[in-house]
């Protein structure tokens, strides 16, 4: 590269800032006013580069630029796969890549994630709208070298000539290379284009490079012409020959920001002149120039300004030219490999890639299977998955931006109803905004939920949060209950005495902020203690869900403690019972706090929530509802839910046989 730089000469010509109008473009130009009515046909882009000078064998040239290695080739490939980027979402470059992505000076260059990250026999790969990277395989399947790569696939071609990253051995992918090698037929510069990579390749050949204009040549250039930097790519004859990059390329290439590596390494030589053609675009024809170099390639738009006034320029949409030109690589999966879901929001299982309509829901961590199909659709990667709760399996089609093949350990998983039982969520669904709810089946680390970030009023379920800031309030002042507190705590739980639980929230906890500041030390989010009138507080699903297994997993609190509040949960007299009591298994041990209370709009809220142990397996559930013109309504929307889970997830019915 150093020698480029010695004599990279200006060359003065006379195109106009607004229509760059080379030699081969006059050419064409005569063509048209003799009648040709192909104005910018392929025959006519193939003229003007057949137009190029060429030398006979006599002047062999020496390329140094790496044009060489495409001289003679003749393969041409048509476009075989309908690959357009996806517009419903920002795709994210990969942690697997984004070190490199960042570290590298690479965001630039290689522009915003075109695909998501997906994995193939030889390692995972993404492609970016200028490039792609790959992370190849642990133990790789093929031995590249120079000498047998020729016989392999457009994927294995490309690892040899990439630039291997010696720390990560993150390989970016030449995918202009292969595009030249392979003679893709997609047009340049979009629909409509008459230049294809072909033309590329052909402009690319040694013999098209142009004689070394003479030192000092462009002494002097009016304000209306341009200057080309000439940049040696070889020599012919003992003289030296390379090709020509107008001024606002040359400027473009040599920014900071663009290159900051340095245009030769960033862009490498130029491969061929900047090439007119012309487009149209929203019914305006544009006047563009592309130029290739030996890794990337650009275009100007004439037609389009940048904020200073100047052509535009962007890089060769090589990525969406190579996936439309091979496809994307296969994927490579294995039957039945576990994937987990991930996003903070649920995502949406089709029974069709993207067009289907939807079976269930999934969320963060939630276990599929893969079960070996993968598609493309609309630019995003499906794969066909399973998913799998108690008693029910199911199969549908997952987008690959919402799953991920990295364990996220032994943490639970979370859905929506419709995993668990299709019926209790069309069920709940039709009662709508009224009803919420969260089941933890401790047994298998999975969340089913309904609304569950939903607040609703607590009624007498707040006296669970002050039994535990009580207990935890006392541990602080090492000691224990007194006869009194004990009888206080008794009777607000087992019999859900109000005026029990109005001295224990007014005089001992220290009423709202009390109970607010223990559920901010514990980590309870949801949970809204209300002044004075405790049973005016509100509160989510979740959030009781989560206090009830921080104690019974014995996240909070002493084991004594411990053991005290859940004796008087599983102490509930029978008339406070409903829901989770009354049709927990037989012989279940349950620890449990209803709630109801009537709002002044003269409609009911209920809940129940609790802990249900049957033999050894154990869920945790909340079901709140509100708007109920009848207590009665609210009891029978607990009870169906209620009933409903246990029916699931126990594994035998609530009757004991005979």
């Amino acid at each position: 590269m150093q020698e480029q730089k010695e004599i990279g000469y200006r060359a003065e010509i006379t195109l106009q800032p607004s229509l760059f109008i080379s030699r081969n473009t006059i050419i064409l130009l005569l063509l048209i006013i003799g009648g040709s009515a192909l104005l910018y046909s392929s025959s006519a882009i193939t003229m003007s580069l057949d137009g190029l000078p060429g030398y006979p064998a006599a002047s062999k040239t020496v390329a140094i630029n790496g044009a060489n290695r495409w001289d003679g080739d003749t393969k041409v490939t048509v476009p075989t796969f309908d690959f357009s980027p996806s517009s419903s979402q920002a795709l994210k470059v990969s942690p697997l890549f984004e070190h490199y992505y960042h570290s590298h000076s690479t965001a630039k260059s290689l522009g915003a994630p075109l695909t998501i990250a997906f994995p193939t026999d030889q390692g995972w790969i993404q492609f970016f709208g200028s490039g792609a990277l790959l992370l190849p395989a642990d133990q790789e399947k093929h031995t590249f070298s120079a000498e047998n790569v020729q016989s392999k696939g457009p994927l294995v071609e490309l690892i040899y000539p990439g630039a291997r990253d010696q720390g990560t051995g993150i390989v970016r992918l030449p995918l202009l290379q292969s595009l030249l090698t392979f003679g893709s037929q997609v047009p340049i510069g979009g629909k409509g284009s008459p230049l294809t990579y072909v033309d590329l390749r052909k402009a690319a050949s040694p013999d098209r490079m142009l004689p070394a204009p003479a030192a000092g040549h462009a002494a002097k250039v009016s304000s209306t012409e341009l200057q080309k930097v000439f940049i040696k790519g070889g020599t012919r004859a003992g003289k030296n020959v390379g090709h020509l990059i107008p001024q606002p390329l040359w400027n473009y290439i040599n920014r900071a920001d663009v290159s900051p590596n340095g245009w030769e390494t960033d862009f490498g030589a130029p491969l061929t002149e900047a090439l007119p053609f012309a487009i149209t675009k929203n019914g305006r024809i544009h006047r563009m120039l592309v130029q290739t170099f030996l890794r990337d390639g650009l275009v100007l738009d004439q037609g389009s300004l940048d904020a200073a006034g100047q052509p535009q320029i962007q890089r060769l949409d090589i990525s969406v030219a190579y996936l439309r030109t091979f496809g994307p690589p296969a994927v490579a999966i294995k039957p039945m490999q576990t994937i987990w879901a991930q996003g903070d929001d649920d995502t949406a299982l089709f029974t069709e890639p993207g067009t289907g309509h939807v079976v269930a829901h999934v969320g963060q961590n939630f276990p599929l299977a893969l079960l070996g199909e993968t598609t493309w659709s609309n630019g995003m990667l499906w794969y066909h998955v399973q998913w799998t709760a108690v008693k029910r399996t199911g199969a549908a089609w997952a987008p690959a931006t919402s799953i991920t093949f990295t364990s996220p350990g032994s943490v639970a998983g979370r859905a929506s109803f419709d995993v668990l039982s299709p019926d209790l969520a069309a069920y709940l669904a039709s009662i709508g905004d009224n009803v919420d709810a969260v089941v933890y089946d401790v047994t298998r680390q999975r969340y089913y939920s309904y609304n569950a970030d939903a607040q609703f009023v607590t009624g007498s379920s707040i006296k669970v949060p002050i039994l535990l800031t009580f207990l935890d309030m006392i541990e602080r002042q090492h000691r224990q209950p007194s006869n009194y507190e004990m009888y206080l705590l008794t009777t607000m739980i087992e019999n859900s005495n109000n005026d029990s639980a109005g001295i224990l929230y007014h005089t001992e906890v220290g009423d709202a902020a009390g109970v607010a500041s223990y559920m901010q030390r514990i980590s309870i989010t949801g949970l809204n203690p209300y002044p004075n009138a405790f049973g005016w507080s509100l509160i989510t699903p979740m959030a009781m869900v989560h206090l009830l297994t921080d104690l019974y997993e014995g996240k909070i609190l002493t084991a004594h403690d411990r053991n005290l509040a859940l004796d008087l949960m599983e102490n509930i007299e029978d008339d406070q019972q409903v829901g989770v009591g009354d049709t927990a298994p037989s012989g279940a041990t349950t620890a449990m706090k209803d709630g109801w209370v009537i709002g002044p709009d003269g409609l009911w809220a209920m809940n129940s929530s609790g802990i249900v142990t049957s033999g050894q397996e154990t869920y945790i559930i909340s079901v709140y509802t509100t708007g109920q013109t009848l207590l009665g309504d609210g009891q029978a929307i607990a009870r169906h839910v209620c009933g409903t889970v246990a029916s699931l997830l126990i594994s035998f019915d609530r009757e004991t046989p005979s």
